[in-house]
């Protein structure tokens, strides 16, 4: 019954702005975008900046610690959200486009994680060093072997 009230709660949340939104256990990026968890929801590539900033927040239980807007990036230019824990949105013309975690106890989809060793697949050596990719979600592995920084969508990362 609790996790129905949740789903429930989220999905009005979600669908009204400024509706309350409660605090979620985490949430699961995947190459769509993010999955709060305990729910079929989701905050998909595509949905507007305010309302993604405003839903993580209040899922997250915090604020960004910081919003910047990066004019010369590949894609054009990107403004990312990050907040505490590694986890950085982007956004072009105003539109969730991509995500970005860079520390340790974020899980993603695929069961990825930050400081964790990759999971058996090909390694690609690019301007930014080892990749590989897993359904949709990239990595970058350091040369002992854990990784880095993982990432879906649009970034801002200079090739």
């Amino acid at each position: 019954m609790r996790a129905l009230a949740l789903v429930l709660a989220l999905a009005a949340c979600t669908t009204a702005p400024g509706g309350p939104i409660p605090q979620s256990v985490g949430l699961t990026p995947d190459a769509r975008g993010l999955q709060p968890a305990g729910t079929d929801l989701r905050i998909d590539f595509g949905r507007a900046e305010p309302g993604v900033i405003a839903t993580v927040s209040r899922l997250l239980g915090s604020d960004p610690s910081r919003i910047v807007t990066q004019p010369e990036c590949g894609a054009g230019p990107v403004r990312a959200a990050s907040w505490p824990g590694g986890l950085t949105l982007n956004f072009q013309e105003g539109d969730f486009r991509g995500w970005v975690i860079d520390a340790p106890g974020q899980p993603v989809a695929g069961g990825l994680q930050v400081g964790q060793m990759p999971p058996d697949l090909p390694l690609q050596f690019t301007s930014l060093g080892r990749e590989f990719s897993q359904a949709g979600v990239f990595g970058l592995v350091e040369d002992a072997g854990r990784v880095t920084t993982l990432w879906s969508g649009t970034t801002c990362f200079f090739r």
